[in-house]
């Protein structure tokens, strides 16, 4: 059972999903939308664990969703935090929540392959 709670307070795993994310959004990014304007993508809010000093050049969609996804992810209130598509509670704009489903779609598959080459 998953107990609600104010925030997940371990800034490491905070960081490893924020990772995760960013890799993700990069990958989909690369893959779908190479045409568009993309600059490298920064994240240091000094009121959040979370930090990307140096990430993937993603385009301005792109960058509005991790953004919100990061800051989601940051104020979760369940702990441990649940995947988002069992969540019972979907804190995500239902525009970003659709958007995210289709990175997690392309990008999950695609993560494990490019793990198991390396």
């Amino acid at each position: 059972m998953v107990k609600p709670k104010r925030a997940t307070s371990d800034p490491v795993e905070i960081q490893k999903d924020t990772d995760k994310l960013v890799r993700f959004l990069g990958m989909y990014c690369d893959a779908h939308h190479r045409h568009r304007l993309r600059e490298p993508f920064q994240f240091d809010h000094p009121k959040l664990p979370a930090k990307v000093p140096k990430g993937p050049k993603l385009c301005a969609e792109c960058v509005r969703l991790l953004r919100h996804a990061i800051v989601m992810r940051v104020l979760c209130p369940l702990d441990p935090k649940p995947k988002c598509r069992h969540c019972p509670q979907h804190c995500y704009r239902p525009l970003y929540k659709d958007q995210m489903e289709t990175v997690m779609k392309y990008a999950g598959p695609r993560s494990i392959l490019s793990w198991k080459s390396k």
